[in-house]
């Protein structure tokens, strides 16, 4: 019974502590990415009015776009998405997800998904735990793109996260076990 306690309780703290850190890194990675972007907005309404046939933000949409299709990705399910509020709708500008580039379908602001991206475009920072565009539970990190009325979300599947957890809790129960 000791054993048991004390393995659960280990892997209890070493799962919140890992939980913590990628919440602080989905937070630094989502400001970082917003302020970037913005920059570069800023850059292209002032020297890219006439360079882009759509204008300046469509440049910046460009170069963010192809400046992402180099990233590698963050794990499996991880991804940067950006995003425009267009009536009552949330209107998909950028997926980045390693493997698929697929922009998805727009969906209703007041819906049940994509809670990271609403809070984004109403103009609110920090992380919450929410369905993403897709119904999955994430742990997200969301930052207003304030100089294009944008919002960017980066974030990864909860399961992703517990994955390695599980997996470990299942080897130190059989040793645990064993040792018994």
């Amino acid at each position: 019974l000791v054993v048991v306690v004390t393995s659960g309780a280990a892997m209890g703290i070493l799962y919140q502590t890992a939980f913590d850190q990628q919440r602080q890194a989905l937070v630094q990675m989502a400001k970082s990415q917003a302020r970037l972007i913005e920059s570069v907005a800023k850059f292209d309404q002032k020297f890219s009015k006439f360079d882009h046939p759509d204008g300046p933000m469509a440049a910046t949409l460009e170069q963010v776009r192809d400046a992402q299709k180099q990233y590698p990705g963050m794990g499996t399910t991880g991804e940067f998405t950006l995003a425009k509020r267009k009536d009552n709708q949330i209107v998909f500008l950028l997926r980045h997800r390693h493997f698929d580039f697929d922009i998805p379908k727009p969906i209703p602001f007041d819906g049940l998904f994509a809670e990271p991206m609403r809070r984004a475009l109403s103009g609110n920072s920090g992380s919450v735990i929410g369905l993403d565009y897709r119904g999955q539970a994430v742990l997200a990190a969301h930052e207003p793109v304030a100089i294009l009325n944008l919002g960017i979300v980066a974030k990864i599947d909860l399961s992703e996260i517990r994955e390695p957890f599980i997996i470990a809790g299942m080897n130190v129960g059989v040793i645990a076990l064993v040792v018994i």
